[in-house]
């Protein structure tokens, strides 16, 4: 019959043992400036996310490890972030609210008909005295004087012819010289006169593609080169006198985009 074996003799105890079979995990060092946790105080536990250790959850770091505990939007990164956002979103809304000003200048467009201004209502656009202002869909024009130049280069007779703007819209316009013609006595429609005199200075109408701001004012010339009449034989032996073509209409288009005789307005220039 076997022995049963004495209490204790089965199990080899030792006591150098017990802290490798006992001892838990090994807890990191404690900053010497931090106080330990009291297991006493009655607050929630949480475990730091980079040391893992247990700490209470109303500290800002973790008294072990430094690490932050705060939440990321306690912190101060995250509100500035907010304020950002907000701003530029509350720009947005601003700039899409609000309406587009148009501060370039205006093109090319299609006006009402013409008023003169200090006239009856739909009265008369021909044969206007010099100094008649006309209002083209609040643009001010005014032709001041019609008088003769100096000579071409080529012997024609130049004539200037000034005129006045007053830009009473809202938005800048352009100018435009090629809008503008003289009517000569034998019915010719002379265009702007781009070229030199006898003394060979350049002349060239002061307001080709001019942009004229809101509320300005500005005064501007144009040249016209009106050709000589060449007496034909029939009147050299008639023994007829002959004038070259004398200005006798200051012709405005209105509109940039189209000819129309209806909305032509002319000043008187005999």
């Amino acid at each position: 019959m076997a022995r049963r074996p004495r209490l204790g003799q089965g199990n080899n105890w030792r006591f150098s043992d017990a802290g490798t079979k006992f001892d838990g995990r090994p807890r990191p060092q404690r900053r010497s400036n931090q106080k330990p946790i009291s297991p006493a105080l009655k607050r929630g536990v949480i475990h730091c996310t980079r040391c893992g250790s247990r700490v209470v959850s109303n500290v800002d770091n973790c008294p072990f490890c430094g690490r932050s505990l705060r939440p990321f939007f306690a912190r101060l990164w995250f509100w500035l972030l907010v304020v950002i956002v907000v701003a530029i979103f509350v720009v947005w809304i601003v700039n899409t609210s609000l309406p587009n000003e148009n501060t370039t200048p205006t093109g090319p467009t299609q006006p009402d008909l013409p008023q003169v201004i200090g006239g009856a209502q739909n009265s008369s656009l021909k044969d206007l005295s010099l100094g008649t202002s006309i209002d083209n869909s609040g643009l001010e024009v005014t032709v001041k004087s019609v008088s003769p130049g100096p000579l071409a280069a080529n012997g024609w007779q130049i004539y200037i012819v000034e005129v006045e703007f007053l830009n009473n819209r809202a938005t800048d316009i352009t100018l435009y010289s090629t809008q503008w013609m003289l009517q000569v006595s034998n019915g010719t429609r002379l265009d702007t006169f781009v070229g030199s005199d006898a003394e060979g200075i350049t002349l060239t109408s002061n307001f080709s593609d001019y942009e004229l701001p809101s509320k300005g004012r500005f005064s501007g010339r144009l040249f016209f080169a009106v050709p000589p009449h060449h007496p034909t034989e029939e009147e050299l032996a008639a023994g007829i006198e002959v004038h070259s073509p004398l200005p006798t209409a200051v012709v405005y288009q209105p509109s940039a985009l189209a000819y129309s005789e209806d909305l032509l307005v002319t000043w008187n220039a005999e």
